[in-house]
């Protein structure tokens, strides 16, 4: 694994805060009131991060000093802004049916969606359409919000 900037390593510990203390504040907190604020919290903030790494192939697809998309774009920059796309409207979703039917649904699709993600992502890294060392991280992104979605899943759910 090529080294990242420390600043993106710190960066994403950051980043995982926010699903580690709604994590624990929903395990741990003995009364039910603020357990469905926290837990859309976790919902929105869930969505947000699939938006984030949507955003990270939107960033790769126009790297190429392109002021305008042509329709001659090739394919990798195709499915890098597809890629990009769909996290965001599957964060999205998973937003919209916690807030409008039950928050936990919010969570199983959370839950479901990280690791696809993750999963096409590494396709696109096999094919050297991601830097080096990106990977290395998104795995263990992946892996502390998968344990928290999961965590909250079976808490709550059960």
């Amino acid at each position: 694994m090529k080294k990242l900037p420390f600043l993106a390593v710190v960066l994403m510990a950051a980043g995982l805060l926010p699903f580690v203390a709604c994590t624990c504040g929903i395990v741990f907190f003995d009364s039910g009131v603020p357990v469905p604020n926290l837990l859309m919290a976790l919902v929105i903030y869930g969505a947000v991060s699939l938006s984030f790494i949507g955003a990270v192939h939107w960033g790769l697809a126009l790297e190429l000093d392109r002021a305008i998309l042509t329709s001659g774009a090739d394919r990798a920059d195709n499915l890098r802004l597809v890629l990009g796309v769909v996290p965001a409207f599957a964060g999205w979703i998973a937003a919209y049916l916690a807030y409008a039917w039950v928050p936990l649904a919010g969570v199983i699709i959370l839950a479901v969606l990280f690791p696809l993600v993750a999963l096409a992502e590494r396709g696109a890294w096999q094919r050297g359409w991601l830097p080096p060392g990106y990977m290395g991280m998104r795995w263990i992104a992946t892996a502390v919000t998968e344990c928290c979605l999961l965590m909250v899943l079976l808490v709550r759910a059960f």
